[in-house]
């Protein structure tokens, strides 16, 4: 993976909204953004909208060229498109597309993102990355034995037709002149973390199978000089600490230097808060940015081991690294 000079994360979805706590100096929020690019007084009708679900617009610089990767896309095309207007975003400069994994408040926006990908590029196909077990229909079970489906990710027909160059692969991949990694499948080594409790899947025969290990999910890195990996980890349905664990492993040479994303400690994965706040600390982080699926108790708990390095994530925020 190629080092870097810096590198721009914009976050145009995320489950909450918050531009009045204080946040370090390297973090710009949603109401100083939209100041500086010419806001004339605080209004509604300049700011973004919070949903449920994730998306990261990130921008690696080095001396010869900029590269733009967009991280997800969040739950639906409405919120992208006026979150990606209001932030003022260039996304004609973005180079590929990934994916996290299947689900749909990470996906559901993909059609529109890359129609306006293409509109700003010149009409380009989308380099997009996608996983082959994203795509099948998945559900979790309730009380009285229903399964409540959840929207399917958009076909490779869909995202085809919406400017994607699908790349559908188990495989990792160095993107964009080497500077982005994207991880192939995530070995599962903890003790403590599950997957998705509860989740399942249906199969061609039209049954339903459990669906917990998502082998799907991947995360993604990057490697900014004079800090080190920074890695990417949309809704850690592997777990946080399995992830982290193999992005020290893949990459020995760099050291762990922060890491973004949801790391889904909320509802039925409350219980292992403890473990993954204890664990984390092995890896010497200088970042945590949690958001997305976390969880307020997990924040808080993150909050009072580790202190200023959490720096949570929302809507509109902008971390120049």
């Amino acid at each position: 993976m190629r080092v870097v000079d810096t590198a721009e994360v914009i976050f145009l979805v995320d489950n909450a909204t918050d531009s009045l706590s204080s946040s370090p100096g390297f973090v710009e929020t949603e109401f100083a953004r939209l100041r500086r690019r010419g806001m004339p007084w605080l209004s509604g009708k300049c700011l973004c909208c919070a949903a449920h679900g994730l998306s990261c617009l990130i921008t690696v610089r080095t001396a010869s060229a900029n590269r733009t990767l967009l991280f997800d896309t969040g739950p639906e095309e409405w919120v992208f498109e006026r979150n990606a207007v209001r932030l003022g975003v260039d996304l004609g400069e973005v180079g590929a597309v990934m994916l996290s994994h299947g689900h749909w408040d990470h996906a559901g926006a993909m059609p529109r993102a890359l129609q306006m990908i293409t509109m700003g590029n010149g009409g380009r196909p989308v380099p997009t990355y996608m996983h082959p077990d994203m795509f099948a229909l998945r559900a979790t079970k309730s009380a009285d034995g229903q399964f409540r489906p959840m929207e399917l990710v958009p076909s490779v027909e869909v995202l085809s037709g919406s400017g994607a160059d699908v790349i559908v692969t188990r495989d990792e991949q160095l993107l964009l002149d080497e500077t982005f990694y994207v991880s192939g499948e995530i070995p599962r080594v903890t003790r403590f973390e599950r997957g998705f409790p509860g989740q399942y899947r249906q199969t061609a025969a039209g049954n339903w199978e459990l669906d917990e290990v998502m082998p799907d999910e991947r995360y993604l890195a990057i490697n900014v000089a004079g800090k080190g990996q920074i890695v990417f980890t949309a809704c850690s349905h592997a777990g946080l600490i399995n992830v982290l664990t193999h992005a020290r492993a893949r990459f020995p040479e760099i050291p762990l230097y922060g890491v973004f994303g949801g790391f889904h400690l909320s509802g039925v994965t409350e219980p292992i808060i403890p473990e993954t706040v204890e664990a984390l600390a092995q890896f010497d982080l200088q970042l945590i940015s949690p958001g997305h699926c976390t969880g307020w108790r997990a924040v808080s708990a993150l909050a009072a081991a580790y202190g200023e390095t959490v720096a949570p994530s929302v809507v509109g925020k902008t971390f120049l690294l």
